[in-house]
């Protein structure tokens, strides 16, 4: 994969992560997500780089998912 198509995928889960009220950190290989009240979730954790955005992307559409099929539920949400 070239360095444009993980620019994109990182810019599409940076974007949804941020419609979902949390911020992206990336330590080393894994991506955490921060809430408002300061705490952290792991997200994702790749074996290389070249895979990074690609699998926190799938992983932020899985948990979107959920989140939407569980509306009626309090406290669902990307980090719950």
């Amino acid at each position: 994969m070239n360095e444009g198509a993980r620019q994109k995928e990182k810019e599409k889960a940076v974007l949804l992560a941020f419609q979902n009220g949390m911020a992206l950190i990336r330590r080393g290989l894994e991506i955490h997500g921060m809430k408002a009240d300061g705490s952290t979730v792991l997200f994702s954790t790749s074996d290389s780089y070249e895979r990074l955005w690609r699998d926190l992307l799938k992983e932020l559409r899985r948990r979107v998912s959920v989140k939407h099929l569980a509306y009626m539920r309090p406290n669902v949400g990307l980090g719950v």
